[in-house]
């Protein structure tokens, strides 16, 4: 909460109304702050009310300070993993390996070999090779042929970073 009402402080200084934390929530990446303007909690009056006012994330990892278009889904995964990739630096998940696992522990590894030319098409014969050969082994899928594998349409964003990482967090 501090790291917010930190935020929230210089408002008025910007011309904008006093604003007050109204709610706070946990959520799998941190925890979710929404705001109102002190008036509006006071009063109760629309026309005291910040309107398109977009609730606060403040990452749970480094405290990070985020804010979340107001027309997001906060409970829907979708933009999850753009925002882990893209704020923590995570990989997203292999869509592919799953299958070709399965696949190669039932013994049909030619069928794996299949399906991952059928879902790179750029990647090339030996590339497949080498993708199926290397879940087979259990390791990572290397670079030059990770970076030919589908990748999921990029979204557009839906937060965007108010502050670096917080220490006291």
């Amino acid at each position: 909460m501090q790291v917010v009402e930190r935020h929230l402080a210089g408002w008025p200084d910007a011309g904008g109304p006093t604003m007050v934390i109204t709610d706070v929530g946990p959520h799998r990446l941190g925890w979710v702050i929404h705001s109102q303007s002190e008036r509006h909690v006071r009063t109760r009056e629309f026309t005291d009310m910040v309107v398109g006012h977009s609730p606060f994330l403040v990452d749970g990892v480094d405290g990070s300070l985020h804010a979340v278009r107001a027309t997001v889904d906060l409970g829907s995964g979708e933009w999850i993993e753009d925002y882990l990739e893209q704020v923590r630096g995570l990989e997203r998940v292999d869509p592919l390996r799953s299958r070709v696992a399965e696949l190669i522990d039932s013994g049909q590894c030619l069928g794996a070999l299949r399906f991952v030319r059928a879902s790179a098409s750029g990647l090339g014969v030996q590339g497949a090779k080498e993708y199926v050969e290397a879940v087979a082994a259990g390791v990572p899928v290397p670079e030059h042929v990770r970076s030919h594998l589908p990748r999921p349409p990029v979204r557009r964003r839906v937060w965007w970073r108010l502050s670096g990482p917080n220490p006291e967090i």
